[in-house]
């Protein structure tokens, strides 16, 4: 018969221990536990009665300025901040504007609540959902961080900002944007659009898309930052705006989507609707050439962000090969395991299929096209 272990409990452990009855290590004045709740730590004795955690917040510390590199803060957030530098930044570009998010955005944020807040969102919500189990939803603390950082940028858009404001509103909008890709309030491919009679107007991401060029037009003056220049749009960015590689004949594209996009001849080419012709090319590349993850991965935020109004309001129309184009890149990137990227790709790239299946069932290269898409 084996020996009965005693829980030992904690009898000098914080309030927010006691509350969520973990077991406190004790250490002052803030215990290992709360920090990495990121909630307030208290070790008084005052509390009579059960009270909601309350989330910390972070703009009445007075950390020390980062040191070149990767940052260092010395406050509740800093494992937020660390990881959100290595780990995530990875995920949201590359090269010099990948630098630039690491160190020049993560410095700025010192002196920028809002964009620290964003930072602390992202992070919290890449948690969310790279951890077993998942969850679907934000906690308190989520929420409020995602709050505060909306609500400061907001506020400081109607302040009539200035030139020195440009790099924190870009880069704030920016992992903002982020966040409102990733949430996905829908649970099946039922209640996602194009499917969901709630949502009516279209995906909020969609409707938002531009929301950074719209930034860079309210503020015109030419960047005199690294982050700005960085950040600009792709028309006005030299990092982002290189001329393509010439790409060599593509092959295995099936018959079905050349004829639906006017691909099938360089005569028909010409003369088929232009709003298509781009994207499709663009789709044919990702899904049929053998090309590095990382190209295919930068060639969809780049139609994500880049998306002209034309087929902007074909998408919100519910235009059927508008769609398919959209559901076509779904298809290719939900299976490459982009944490931010993979929760709409999957649930709204399904719904988009079931849309045209059930609408356009005597649509034989629709009706193909989906059944390839399944099966990626």
């Amino acid at each position: 018969m084996g020996t009965i272990r005693v829980r030992q409990r904690s009898r000098w452990g914080c309030k927010n221990c006691k509350l969520r009855r973990v077991k406190c290590d004790e250490i002052k004045p803030m215990c290992r536990q709360c920090q990495a709740y990121g909630v307030s730590c208290s070790f008084t004795c005052t509390q009579i009665k059960t009270q909601a955690l309350q989330p910390v917040i972070e703009h009445v510390f007075a950390p020390p300025r980062p040191p070149a590199g990767l940052a260092c803060w010395v406050c509740p957030t800093d494992r937020l901040i660390a990881q959100f530098q290595l780990r995530i930044a990875p995920t949201m570009s590359y090269g010099k504007r990948l630098d630039v998010y690491q160190n020049q955005v993560v410095e700025l944020a010192h002196t920028t609540p809002f964009l620290k807040h964003a930072i602390t969102t992202v992070a919290l919500t890449y948690q969310r959902h790279t951890t077993t189990p998942i969850r679907l939803t934000p906690d308190l603390v989520e929420s409020y961080h995602w709050d505060r950082a909306l609500v400061g940028f907001n506020r400081k858009l109607s302040q009539n900002p200035q030139s020195n404001d440009k790099a924190a509103l870009l880069s704030t909008s920016m992992l903002l944007w982020l966040l409102v890709f990733c949430h996905v309030d829908a649970l099946t491919p039922e209640e996602a659009w194009p499917l969901s009679p709630d949502v009516t107007s279209g995906p909020t991401w969609l409707r938002i898309a531009r929301g950074k060029d719209e930034v860079w037009r309210q503020m015109p003056s030419l960047p005199r930052d690294c982050i700005s220049a960085a950040l600009a749009p792709v028309e006005n960015n030299p990092i982002m705006n290189r001329p393509a590689p010439p790409q060599a004949t593509l092959q295995g594209v099936p018959a079905s989507f050349l004829r639906l996009f006017g691909l099938s001849t360089v005569k028909e080419s010409l003369v088929f609707e232009p709003v298509y012709h781009r994207i499709a090319l663009d789709v044919a590349w990702a899904l049929f050439a053998d090309r590095p993850l990382l190209t295919t991965v930068l060639s969809f935020v780049t139609f994500l962000s880049t998306m002209s109004p034309n087929f902007k309001s074909l998408l919100l129309a519910k235009d059927a090969r508008a769609l398919l184009l959209l559901a076509c890149w779904y298809g290719k990137i939900r299976g490459l395991g982009v944490w931010w990227m993979t929760p709409r790709t999957v649930l709204e790239g399904e719904s988009i299929c079931r849309h045209l299946e059930r609408g356009y069932p005597d649509n034989r290269d629709l009706q193909e096209m989906i059944v390839f898409l399944r099966a990626l």
